[in-house]
This record gives structure tokens, C-alpha cells and sequence, in this order.
């Protein structure tokens, strides 16, 4: 606690000096003794009742300290350190608003806090994340407002008040949070998730959404590569679908000394792996140097840049119509076949060949793409950009707010568990050839017409054992549509309803491997 500042007017100011140093090399119970001494000659002093009550709150008895400084304030309401001792006595009493009401009128009273008043900043630091995850973010906002003023360089402060902006709505003042976050922080992988996301949910500044996601991307690729050389361990499916990938990279002329040596590691890596790939996925062990030559690959993604197309969505759709199809249905749902024009969906396919972009691995042996990870061209948001347009009524009042793919190994049980989705729409398309598909009245999805009850949470409704949300289907007596594999065709529908993949079986073969992806509009589960 501040105990630095003395009245400049105080008589008393030698014994007061006194007590003061004594207080300060934490010798409490003597700097009480002469603060008990001045009060008895001058019960009105300021400076004794002050730091008596800071001596209070060191010993604490919280309540006292709160007490004897409104007894100082009381009689002298201009010093700045009084209001932050008096914070930090209500916050060890769990007065968050009243903490940082105090810090507030000590900022106010003081821009420029003094280097001995920081130790405040900690505790007033707490209060304002409780009531930020309380969901009181106007308070948390003032809270971290009135903390950067005491310390403008809190990084965390920034970034907190960045995400307590961005939940209110006020976009851009988020942005310039995670900016200053990042100012400070250059490396704040979350800061720039964050930049990143403001930006593509509002489909604004692609060049910049491009960059972000790149930049996130090579440092995702770097604690990938060390991760790897860490462990010495790979996945067998993940094995089977590197090599599968270099070699069609080599065979289309996309040629580097990384990819090269790569190949010819994984073809090493993958003769050690079991013949007959089954659904458990294994670990297989490799050397420091197979580790070495996959890492340095990791580290240099090819990447991809889509031919701009006149149309991303296929104009010759009746689109009206599928909009009413939509809104009439029950629950909401239609399928839409040729979503894509032919020459968007010959670039959203190379962009799945081509980029090594697949990099978070999931149990059920899939691979994951992510906008924020590398996933994304002005192709994919011209896509979106045509959703609203075509389908206003669906997507025109809900922001985008997710995108993502996935691809498969070629035979599987299931793919994603069944789950709902943290959105009001979900748009599912396949861009895999239906040749691959051995089995046409599957490979697509699963859609049940019972949602996830509201009252639910995330972690409920999409990252439960499935066997809950089972026994819950089974016992709302939910039916359930199976909407079989086509190359571009999509799925549209409300995702609160529960869905999951249908079972695959696809040839064998890199571009045989089975792709979704999925983009997802609106925050939150909505009414039916």
C-alpha cells in the first residue's frame, strides 16, 4: 500500500517521518505506536488516521482500515494514495465495484500515479477481472480504464479491456486494445487472434485479415515443429496423409529442398507404421534427425493464392427458393446442391490439395484447417460476401463468425461427434469428387431435429460424451436426416440441432480424403 506522501503542511512532519520510515522498513507495531501518538494530541490529523488504517489493512482487519481512511478522506479528500489504500482494503473485503471506484477517483485526482503506489495495481487488477468474468463488463471496463491509468503499461489490462470491449459490441475500440497489447507484447498470440477475428467477422481490411492469419499461422508452425522435436512421436494417420500430400505436391511441379526431404522421411517413417491402417490411431517414435527433417518442413508451408471468379455461389440456383425452403422447413434446414459456381469450386478444391495448412489433429483421425491458422483467401470470403446477398433473410443480419475444413482418413466409423454449434447458422459443403465415395448413400452428415436445450452450456452441447447427448436424443424420441456425400453439395441449417458425420468410406488416395468445410454465421443458440 502506498505509504510514501505526507500532508506538505503537517506540523508534525519530523515524528511523522519517523514513523513513516518505520513503517516502511516493516516495523508496524512501533510506527502505530507514534501514529497513536499524534492522534491522541490531534484527533483530526490526516496522516495518522491514513496510515493507521494502512497499518489496518497490512494487519487484516480490513474493516478498521476501510474506517480510519473515511476518517482521513473525511477531512482531507485530495490525496490520491488514500483512495487507492482505501481500494485496496475494500477488494480484500471482495467490494470489487467499490475497489475500483476508489482507484478511479485516485487516477482522477493523480494521472501520473507515483512508482510506489504499482503494488495496488495487482489486487485492483483482480477486481476488475471478477466482475468481468461476473459478465459486468461496463464495471470491468471502468475497473481496467481506471488500473491503465494508474500503469498505462499493463499489458494484460489491455488485452482484458479489449475482450470486455469486443463482447459489448464496440469493435474498433477492441481493435485499438489489442493493438496497444500488442505494442507492448509483440509475441500475444491472443492479441492477434483477436485483431484477426474482429476483422473477419466483420469481413473488413482483407489484406490485413491475410497477413494476421499468415502471421498466426508460422507461429503455430513453429510450436508445432518444436513440439514435435520435443516429443519424437507422430501420429500414423497423421503420417500417412503428410506423405500422401508431398507426393502429390512433387507430382503437380511444386518442388523445394524441405519437401524433398521431407518425403523422403515420411516414406521412411510410414514403412514403420502398421500395414493395415485401422480407426486407433498409433504413435510412432522417430529419430532426432527424422524429427530435425519434418520440423524444418513444417516451418515452410506452401501456400496458395485462389484465381479471383466472377461468381463464388452458383448463379444458376434458385436461390429465392431455397430461402423459403428454408424458413419453411422444420426444423430449419435445406440441402443445396451445385452450391458453388464450377470455377469456385475447382479453386476451393486445389486450395484444399495444395497448402500445408492441416495441422490440428483431432481423435477420430481428421485433420483441421482454420481461418485464423491459414484457411482463409479472398475467395472464402467472397463466398460469404454471396451468402448475404443470395439469402438475406438466412445470413444478412448475422455477422460470420467462424470458418473452418476438415479432411478425413479414407475409411472411418465416424467422423465429429454428434454436437451443436455456438451459432445461429451453419452452412456444410463437400468439395471431394463423388468418385471417391464408395458408398453413395453415405459419407454426408447426420442432422437430428431435436436442438440442444438453451439451458445447456457450450461444454454440453458440443464438447460432451456423446453419450449424453444420445440418451438425450433417445429420450426426446428426436428423428434424425441423413443427407448422403455429394461434391458440392451443401448442408444449410439452424445449428442448434444436433449433428454429426455420417460414417465414411472413401477410396484410398490423397484426393480421394473427404473435406468438408463449414462456415458459421451469428453468436449464440437461437429459438427455432
Amino acid at each position: 500500500m502506498p505509504v510514501d506522501t505526507l500532508t506538505p503542511a503537517s506540523p508534525l512532519q519530523p515524528l511523522l517521518r519517523k514513523a513513516l520510515a518505520l513503517h516502511q522498513a516493516g516495523r508496524l507495531a512501533e510506527a502505530r505506536a507514534i501514529y497513536e501518538d499524534v492522534l491522541r494530541a490531534h484527533p483530526q490529523h490526516f496522516d495518522a488516521l491514513h496510515f493507521l488504517g494502512v497499518i489496518a489493512h497490512q494487519g487484516g482487519d480490513h474493516h478498521a482500515a476501510v474506517k480510519l481512511i473515511d476518517r482521513a478522506i473525511a477531512i482531507f479528500s485530495g490525496n490520491p494514495s488514500a483512495y487507492v489504500n482505501r481500494a485496496l482494503a475494500l477488494a480484500a473485503l471482495g467490494d470489487t465495484a467499490g475497489a475500483l471506484t476508489n482507484c478511479s477517483k485516485a487516477a482522477a485526482l493523480s494521472p501520473g500515479m507515483a512508482a510506489a503506489w504499482r503494488e495496488a495495481v495487482p489486487p485492483l487488477f483482480n477486481c476488475a477481472k471478477a466482475l468481468h468474468d461476473g459478465g459486468n463488463l461496463t464495471a470491468a471496463l471502468a475497473g481496467y480504464d481506471a488500473l491503465l491509468a494508474l500503469k498505462p503499461d499493463i499489458a494484460e489490462a489491455h488485452f482484458n479491456r479489449g475482450n470486455a470491449l469486443k463482447d459489448l459490441g464496440r469493435y474498433d475500440e477492441a481493435v485499438a486494445a489489442f493493438r496497444r497489447t500488442l505494442a507492448l507484447e509483440p509475441d500475444n498470440l491472443e492479441a492477434k487472434r483477436n485483431v484477426f477475428w474482429l476483422h473477419f467477422i466483420q469481413m473488413k481490411d482483407l489484406p490485413l485479415i491475410e497477413r494476421l492469419s499468415a502471421d498466426i499461422a508460422a507461429t503455430l508452425a513453429e510450436n508445432d515443429a518444436g513440439a514435435l522435436q520435443a516429443r519424437k512421436v507422430v501420429t500414423d494417420f497423421r503420417v500417412l496423409h503428410d506423405l500422401e500430400q508431398c507426393a502429390y505436391l512433387l507430382e503437380h511441379g511444386i518442388d523445394n529442398p524441405e519437401l524433398r526431404a521431407a518425403h523422403a522421411c515420411l516414406q521412411s517413417i510410414y514403412s514403420r507404421c502398421e500395414p493395415n491402417h485401422s480407426e486407433t490411431t498409433k504413435l510412432v517414435p522417430i529419430s532426432d534427425a527424422e524429427a530435425a527433417t519434418l520440423a524444418r518442413w513444417r516451418r515452410a508451408p506452401v501456400h496458395l493464392a485462389p484465381a479471383p471468379v466472377k461468381h463464388a455461389l452458383n448463379p444458376d440456383n434458385a436461390w429465392a427458393e431455397i430461402e423459403t425452403q428454408y424458413f419453411a422447413a422444420t426444423p430449419e434446414m435445406v440441402v443445396i446442391d451445385n452450391l458453388l459456381s464450377a470455377e469456385a469450386l475447382a479453386e476451393v478444391r486445389k486450395f484444399c490439395l495444395i497448402p500445408t495448412l492441416w495441422r490440428n489433429e483431432y481423435p477420430n483421425q481428421y485433420l483441421g484447417a482454420l481461418a485464423e491458422a491459414g484457411f482463409i483467401s479472398p475467395l472464402h470470403l467472397q463466398i460469404a460476401a454471396e451468402l448475404r446477398q443470395r439469402l438475406p433473410r438466412i445470413f444478412g443480419q448475422h455477422l460470420l463468425e467462424q470458418l473452418w475444413a476438415f479432411k478425413y482418413t479414407s475409411k472411418l466409423g465416424r467422423g465429429i461427434n454428434v454436437h451443436a454449434d455456438y451459432a445461429r447458422v451453419n452452412l456444410n459443403f463437400w468439395v471431394t469428387d463423388d468418385t471417391a465415395n464408395r458408398d453413395p448413400a453415405s459419407g454426408g452428415l447426420v442432422v437430428y431435429d431435436t436442438p440442444a436445450p438453451l439451458s445447456w452450456g457450450f461444454d454440453e452441447y458440443n464438447r460432451n460424451d456423446s453419450r449424453s447427448i444420445y440418451a438425450f436424443l433417445k429420450d426426446s424420441s428426436a428423428g434424425q436426416r441423413r443427407v448422403p456425400h455429394r461434391c458440392n453439395r451443401a448442408v444449410l441449417f439452424n445449428s442448434r440441432l444436433f449433428h454429426e458425420t455420417d460414417l465414411i468410406d472413401f477410396a484410398q488416395g490423397y484426393e480421394n480424403r473427404r473435406v468438408n468445410i463449414t462456415y458459421l454465421f451469428g453468436r449464440g443458440l437461437g429459438r427455432l
